[in-house]
């Protein structure tokens, strides 16, 4: 119940920076949508790593909204170090500036700027980093038993490993005809009419 609450209240905050942003049509769309997602409330009390990872995202993209680049991108180096390693991907695909996409990832404009360069990103974002994996590292490891970063495990496994098959595998199709369509509904039509407009 507390980390559907949190979820929920992370949602709160990104409501009005939706609106500020993209006017009150979108924001109106934004809650609709969110709204009537069966597998959004139906997952928001769950303690699975990408529910844990969800509050986060949605305080990234409200902080990004607001302008707030150095928070945004802490909020993501925080998921990515405790919750799924594999978002860290999206942090070295930072392109294009509010083209949010199907994967649930956001781009940056232009990082050559003074206010954006890479070395103050590296500056802001390392104490994040360190501090994540510590905690981590420390709560995993009491938990397990042994010294253990799971992010780090997992990455290892699924990435340089390439073993993330042994988890079971379905036909390539199988996500864009059975799972998306399950669990985003509509939005699922509204993902496809988008892209095509796009």
């Amino acid at each position: 119940m507390v980390l559907g609450c949190i979820v929920l209240y992370t949602l709160r905050f990104l409501r009005p920076q939706i609106r500020d942003k993209f006017g009150r049509q979108v924001e109106t769309f934004f809650v609709i949508l969110t709204s009537i997602q069966f597998h959004f409330l139906f997952y928001c009390s769950r303690p699975l790593p990408n529910i844990l990872a969800l509050g986060i995202v949605n305080l990234a993209f409200g902080y990004w909204f607001q302008g707030r680049f150095y928070a945004a991108l802490n909020s993501l180096v925080c998921m990515s170090y405790c919750f799924t390693s594999v978002s860290s991907l999206k942090l070295l695909s930072l392109k294009r500036k509010y083209k949010l996409t199907f994967d649930v990832g956001f781009y940056i404009d232009d990082w050559k700027t003074k206010k954006n360069s890479v070395w103050s990103a590296l500056k802001y974002c390392t104490g994040m980093a360190f501090l994540c994996v510590g905690i981590t590292i420390l709560v995993d490891s009491i938990m397990w038993k042994r010294l253990l970063w799971p992010e780090f495990e997992v990455f290892w496994f699924n990435s340089v490993l390439n073993k993330s098959s042994e988890w079971g595998t379905h036909a390539f199709h199988w996500y864009f005809t059975s799972a998306l369509p399950r669990s985003l509904l509509v939005a699922y039509l509204l993902s496809l009419v988008s892209h095509l407009l796009n």
